[in-house]
């Protein structure tokens, strides 16, 4: 995986005390059990460490899915994940 997944991942597990063997690519952020505040609190964290600005984190969205959006936002510009798909809870 990436560098940026990595550091994701590094930082569910190690801020977050995500259990390793949960963090995988396919992982939803709602099924590691973050609540909105976590989530606004991960996309400070990746806007720290990564240099980019994480907005609207989604708790439906992968742990791939959110990396592969970190790496191509350009750097300081906010991170959108894709629209939900219709009939998606967020």
């Amino acid at each position: 995986m990436t560098t940026t997944y990595q550091i994701i991942t590094d930082c569910l597990i190690k801020d977050f005390e995500v259990p390793a063997d949960r963090v995988t690519p396919g992982a939803t952020l709602d099924q590691l059990d973050l609540d909105s505040l976590s989530l606004v609190e991960l996309s400070l964290i990746v806007e720290e460490r990564l240099g980019l600005a994480a907005a609207d984190i989604r708790q439906d969205i992968t742990l791939a899915e959110l990396a592969t959006l970190a790496e191509s936002a350009p750097a300081g510009q906010a991170v959108a994940p894709p629209a939900a798909a219709p009939g998606a809870q967020l």
